[in-house]
């Protein structure tokens, strides 16, 4: 008897594939109407007019319109490239360009569901030749599909195009985006700030507006210095007319240039350098991922810049992109971007070197006219202001202290002078090579510790605390009340730098409109921090944080689940909606700690923290534990040896 024949198998995709590329791929409306301009680029637009409604709370009939005065497309043309997911517009008869030669973006044929990030609707209509083609696809309806069905596109009337001076749209594409999933208040300067880095697109090439009113400039940011315009690495580098280094690695030509802002730089500020490829950002703002040693600690927080390198975007096989899918971040683990990766932590080294090298010269210079340190010393002698002034001197080589911060530890200087101890201590931090300078005078400006022996003691205990919380971790510490009360007790434990602000919030208090599935612990956040403010200075900067048991009872890892995970996301969207309505400008961050995740906790926690808005950290108790007490063991030792304090067990 022969075998039963095998019937036919197909591969087939259901409607929820375009959730998955689609919104869970470009969450913001960022992303959305950065991928509507690219469109607008590859149609070879020489205008494209956006209307978004900006500083207020989207309702049922909010609306997103961009337009451009592109190509535009016949109903042929978009049904063989628009409606088809994952067309690959590079492997056609112009490859990498457009129709009139640009470079193009699109590259895999799935930015198109960017629009399903932000809307439930999305309404085309487009002009060629003298047509109109107009569709309208349903989110929803395209979710529901099974995967023996197409979607069946709904056509809409065609009705004339306007551009926004009234004169009729000959040829171009209008897309429309309604039921907008997003409620909160867009800010339309952070919009603004945030395109600008994506894009590195000319106005004489293409010129953005946004609400009739404002283009999206070439991204600019003041710098209190700037590479290669302050100083190069070496010779190779060529420094072109408009202030950019060009250079080549590994045969590949790069250019780039690196700021340094006066003022520390908030997460929404995108602080960090960027990565360009054809017009438009291959990566967000990011740090080259490691920077080794201490100066490269220093300085990050102000540092900004772009890098060039077109050749990432070349190709048309998916075996040469080096960008993911949602096309704002490289592939870091591709070997072929080992070179470009070693090059830029080596450029960011160079820099955050060079960096508090200018600092320090600026502000030995600005020492004699330093009001506040002038009045402060002018009732010593000369002998005594000879020596204070060698401290200040000390002082001012710390990058990240200025006139002000100077002035300040001199009075505390001068306050505990009496002390032998902490005159010896000033006098051996002099003798100490100038990186180790800068971080201890560093620490005792950020602290106010002057007293070394008072310093001592402070540390001594603090690590005792550290030693309990990681036993009470190991031994299976239950959340609440164990581990809460610790944490609430000394907070210091998760960063030295964080304030409380207050504990266990019910987050109906902070007056949002707010309705999570309940549980048995009912809607309560376990911390919210004030991230190192020192009064009067108003908030700057709130973090949320959640804290999760390590181990069972049995010493297993504990592991955070997938409705822990989403429910830290929504706390921190409530915290964020909460203080955007301060009138001052508040930064909200949240972390989250738990020491493991469940397999699909895991998933969404790494899409969280590259998502754009509230910024979001997972961190396991292991790696808070060791930084902290990292921090505290070195600075143990230094503080010991600067007095000869007598060494005990730490």
């Amino acid at each position: 008897m022969e075998p039963p024949q095998q019937p036919e198998l197909v591969l087939r995709f259901g409607g929820s594939l375009v959730e998955q590329l689609g919104a869970q791929l470009y969450p913001s409306l960022t992303a959305t109407v950065a991928e509507l301009i690219s469109n607008a680029w590859d149609a070879d637009a020489g205008n494209v007019w956006a209307t978004i409604p900006f500083g207020e709370s989207w309702r049922e009939d909010s609306e997103i319109v961009v337009m451009d005065d592109g190509n535009g497309m016949t109903a042929a043309i978009a049904q063989a490239a628009y409606l088809v997911v994952g067309y690959k517009r590079r492997l056609s008869s112009l490859g990498n360009h457009s129709e009139k030669g640009r470079l193009v973006h699109g590259r895999k044929g799935i930015g198109k569901l960017a629009a399903f990030g932000t809307a439930g609707i999305l309404e085309c209509r487009t002009v060629r030749e003298g047509v109109q083609t107009a569709f309208r696809l349903d989110y929803d309806e395209i979710r529901k599909l099974s995967p023996a069905e197409d979607y069946k596109v709904d056509p809409l009337d065609a009705i004339p195009l306007q551009r926004p001076d009234g004169s009729p749209l000959e040829q171009g594409t209008e897309i429309r985006l309604t039921r907008l999933k997003l409620k909160k208040a867009i800010s339309q300067d952070q919009f603004l700030r945030s395109m600008s880095r994506r894009f590195a697109i000319d106005a004489m090439s293409m010129n953005v507006l946004i609400n009739g009113a404002q283009s999206i400039s070439r991204y600019d940011i003041d710098c209190e210095f700037r590479f290669p315009r302050d100083g190069t690495p070496n010779d190779s580098v060529r420094v072109t007319a408009d202030g950019w280094g060009e250079e080549d690695v590994e045969g590949k030509p790069v250019r780039w240039w690196i700021g340094f802002t006066p003022k520390p730089l908030g997460e929404d500020e995108q602080q960090g350098i960027s990565i360009l490829a054809n017009g438009k950002m291959a990566q967000r703002p990011f740090r080259f991922e490691k920077v080794q040693g201490t100066t490269g600690q220093l300085g990050q927080e102000y540092m900004v810049g772009e890098v060039v390198a077109d050749w990432i975007d070349f190709g048309t096989d998916i075996e040469d992109d080096l960008i993911q899918s949602n096309r704002d971040q490289l592939q870091l683990e591709d070997a072929r971007l080992v070179p470009l990766l070693e090059w830029g932590r080596r450029r960011l080294a160079w820099a955050l070197r060079q960096r508090g090298e200018l600092k320090t010269e600026k502000s030995l210079s600005s020492l004699e006219q330093n009001e506040g340190l002038n009045t402060l010393l002018e009732d010593f002698t000369p002998t005594e202001k000879r020596r204070l002034l060698s401290v200040a001197r000390a002082v001012a080589r710390t990058p990240e202290i200025d006139d002000e911060g100077i002035a300040s530890t001199m009075r505390s200087v001068v306050d505990a002078q009496s002390d032998r101890a902490v005159r010896e201590m000033m006098e051996r931090i002099g003798e100490e090579e100038d990186p180790m300078q800068e971080r201890m005078w560093g620490l005792v400006h950020e602290f106010g510790l002057i007293d070394a022996r008072r310093n001592l003691s402070i540390i001594e205990a603090r690590l005792q605390t550290i030693g309990k919380l990681k036993s009470a971790i190991a031994n299976g510490a239950r959340e609440v009340p164990d581990l809460h009360q610790i944490v609430l007790a000394d907070p210091w434990l998760l960063d030295p730098r964080w304030n409380l602000l207050d504990d266990e919030v019910d987050v109906e208090s902070l007056g949002v409109d707010f309705q999570p599935e309940a549980d048995e612990t009912g809607n309560i956040m376990d911390f919210l921090f004030a991230l190192a403010p020192h009064p009067p200075a108003p908030l700057d900067q709130v973090v949320l944080v959640e804290i999760k048991r390590g181990t069972d009872s049995q010493g297993r890892i504990r592991k955070a689940t997938l409705d822990e995970v989403n429910k830290f996301h929504v706390y921190s969207i409530a915290v964020d909606e909460h203080y955007s309505r301060s009138t001052e400008r508040v930064t909200v961050r949240g972390l989250m700690i738990a020491q493991g995740y469940t397999p699909q906790a895991d998933a969404i926690r790494r899409s969280l923290e590259t998502t754009q808005g509230v910024h979001l950290t997972f961190r396991t108790w292991d790696r808070v534990i060791d930084d902290t007490e990292r921090m505290h063991l070195g600075w143990l030792a230094v503080s010991r040896d600067r007095i000869s304090a007598p060494a005990q067990p730490a």
